[in-house]
């Protein structure tokens, strides 16, 4: 009985590790069936936190009255814009600041500077400056984005093997056969972590914009649910933003699997 039991486990364990996916989806329905069992046990919990049936009964009542659809698409909107416009200003400043000492010397004050301040205190000041339509979210995502990706842009360029530049130089390579083949693919890996930091990043600055003030998107949604003690509601509004993080996220990282298919895979073997 006791050699079935080992076994049973090593099996489960073995099973385990060779499939993390598994594992990921056992613990979130563990969770899921915890947070349930305590909002039905404990008096007042789902009056405090909601509940998995709550948050499921809501979601599809914003469904079929259009609230889901309505809030999701500023949020969705801000958001990339806010990726995409601080992926340029920081690949332009991260360029710049790379390739020019005077840039950096003058730049890294600011930009540090930049990166100290609180950005969720600057939601207020944005909101006054640009209003409350999309431009004061998108703008403030990017505040929150492009400092991420300056310094990756920088230290990928920074990072380049000086000994394969010297190489294609004296084969007598041209700016445009440079930038190709080995500027770019230097970069790629850099651009790729900086973007997938940047999207809960991006996320970020245009929900506290919608908290601050707004007449739609997740961000106001949970603002308007909290006025009225409507915690479900809150809880629904941050579980859709979990939702768009992890498919944004698991986008990009395809996108790295297929760029970046050409280097070895790290593996871990657990003894």
């Amino acid at each position: 009985m006791r050699r079935d039991a080992r076994s049973g486990q090593r099996t489960t364990k073995a099973l385990l590790r060779s499939s993390p996916h598994l594992a990921s989806w056992i613990l979130a329905l563990a969770l899921i069936v915890t947070w349930q069992i305590a909002a039905d046990a404990v008096p007042g919990m789902a009056s405090l936190a909601s509940s998995p049936l709550l948050v499921t009964q809501r979601l599809i009542t914003m469904t079929e009255n259009g609230d889901l659809w309505h809030n999701l698409l500023p949020t969705l909107e801000e958001t990339i814009g806010g990726l995409l416009l601080g992926l340029l200003v920081g690949i332009c400043g991260g360029v710049l600041m790379a390739r020019s000492r005077f840039a950096a010397t003058v730049l890294d004050p600011y930009v540090i500077g930049i990166n100290g301040l609180p950005r969720v205190a600057l939601g207020p000041f944005f909101v006054v400056w640009f209003g409350i339509g999309i431009l004061s979210k998108v703008l403030l995502a990017v505040s929150i984005v492009f400092v991420v990706v300056l310094f990756n842009t920088r230290e990928g360029i920074e990072s380049i093997d000086h000994d394969l530049v010297d190489a294609l130089r004296s084969m007598r390579a041209n700016r445009w056969q440079m930038l190709r083949h080995v500027v770019v693919p230097s970069l790629i890996p850099w651009l790729l972590a900086a973007t997938k930091i940047g999207i809960g990043l991006a996320l970020t600055g245009a929900v506290v914009g919608e908290l601050v003030g707004a007449s739609s998107g997740l961000g106001w949604y949970i603002t308007n649910s909290l006025n009225v003690i409507d915690m479900t509601g809150a809880v629904t509004a941050l579980f859709v933003m979990a939702v768009v993080a992890m498919v944004m996220y698991y986008a990009v990282l395809l996108i790295e699997r297929r760029m970046l298919a050409w280097r070895p895979q790290a593996t871990v073997h657990a003894r």
